[in-house]
């Protein structure tokens, strides 16, 4: 059974790509039909084949990289421009009262737990009537997370002492980073 190219229009007993051309015939997935059969179907002399997009024309070739090339691109952009919005950490003003970034429920078992464990990582002690809490292990990279820290020990203070009072917080340097008051609530002081 010899197959005839669609490309340079030759015959060869080849079933799967023209030994001339390099050019690969259809497959069975491809084409359900019969194979092209030798002579009996040849175009006739002086017609020229128009070059189909299976041909390897490498113009085409050229043409589907730069596509990818941008598509790549594109999708690279795509994620760096995500990347930047999404790990951005959000801005926490200095002297200005946020609310509760963990704003669940907290019972007095809990609040009792929470300054246990704070206690274990910082050196909490009181001059002049002010609660002055020097964080020293466990300190927050992320200005979120020390007003996270500074709003936790704050609320679980009150709960458990029974009573809002004046707390500042000192990071492992000894430099205060956020204040809470008993009118105002607790801000960044830096």
């Amino acid at each position: 059974m010899a197959m005839l190219c669609p490309k340079c229009e030759k015959e060869s007993n080849n079933l799967r790509v023209c030994p001339f051309c390099q050019t690969p015939y259809p497959t069975d997935r491809e084409s359900r039909g019969t194979p092209r059969m030798s002579r009996a179907v040849t175009a006739p002399r002086g017609t020229t084949s128009i070059p189909s997009r299976a041909s390897g024309d490498p113009r085409i070739a050229m043409e589907n990289s730069r596509k990818k090339r941008w598509v790549l691109i594109g999708f690279l952009a795509a994620f760096t421009v995500g990347y930047y919005f999404f790990t951005k950490e959000p801005s926490v003003p200095v002297g200005v009262t946020m609310p509760n970034l963990i704003a669940g429920a907290m019972t007095p078992t809990e609040a009792a737990g929470i300054l246990k464990r704070a206690n274990g990582g910082a050196v909490p002690e009181v001059r002049d009537g002010d609660l002055i809490v020097k964080v020293v292990t466990g300190f927050p990279d992320r200005r979120m997370g020390q007003m996270a820290l500074a709003q936790q020990y704050a609320r679980a203070d009150e709960i458990v002492s029974g009573k809002k009072r004046s707390i500042s917080f000192l990071d492992p340097a000894g430099q205060k980073f956020a204040h809470a008051d008993a009118v105002k609530g607790v801000v960044m002081t830096r």
